[in-house]
């Protein structure tokens, strides 16, 4: 004899999904908002987003590639043409490290900021180095084509700059000062009253 389910309980399935279903929804969009805010120096958000965050260099240290730090034969960059970069290079010199992609809509929203304060502080002797962890140069080269970009750019073939400095998104900032010690750093686009608020830790 085949047993009748109560009504109660033959409610109970669908009632149960949609419970369920909104509280997933929820999780997920807490999880993703928390996996996407960037990390320390009062940061902005990071929209474009490469992978997990993760720390980074923090304030106080020797940045890498500097002439101060250990020797890191591979941690070197490329400019446009292929020539090496290196911010040892710039020793005794201020460094405003910019990490940045093409296609980000953060970096271009900064750029006029970035570019004002680059020529502003250009008699201080600062350095304003791009760095394009993600592109080639070729399509560098084709960016800067068609758009005005402040500062010399350049790439990084082997992503020894991505994990030395710990960078996950653009745009990704560091400020070091003449002695190679990283002063600032700040994750997501800069407005110019937050740029002068770091680059007064290294003029």
């Amino acid at each position: 004899m085949k047993q009748e389910i109560p009504p109660t309980d033959r409610r109970k399935g669908p009632v149960r999904r949609l419970i369920a279903a909104p509280v997933i929804v929820l999780g997920l969009a807490t999880l993703l908002y928390v996996a996407t805010r960037p990390l320390g120096g009062g940061p902005q958000p990071s929209f474009y987003v490469i992978g997990s965050a993760v720390p980074g260099m923090q304030v106080g240290q020797i940045a890498p590639g500097s002439a101060q730090a250990p020797e890191v034969p591979r941690l070197a960059l490329t400019d446009l043409d292929g020539a090496r970069v290196t911010l040892a290079d710039y020793s005794g010199r201020s460094i405003w490290l910019i990490f940045w992609k093409t296609a980000c809509q953060p970096c271009d929203e900064e750029a006029a900021d970035v570019a004002a304060a680059a020529a502003a502080h250009k008699k201080d002797g600062l350095i304003v180095l791009g760095v394009d962890l993600w592109d080639t140069a070729a399509v560098v080269r084709d960016y800067t084509a068609s758009h005005t970009v402040s500062f010399p750019i350049a790439v990084d073939p082997t992503a020894s700059f991505m994990r030395a400095y710990g960078v996950w998104g653009a745009p990704t900032h560091y400020f070091i000062d003449s002695a190679g010690i990283i002063q600032d750093r700040y994750f997501g686009p800069m407005t110019r009253d937050l740029i002068e608020e770091s680059l007064r830790k290294v003029i």
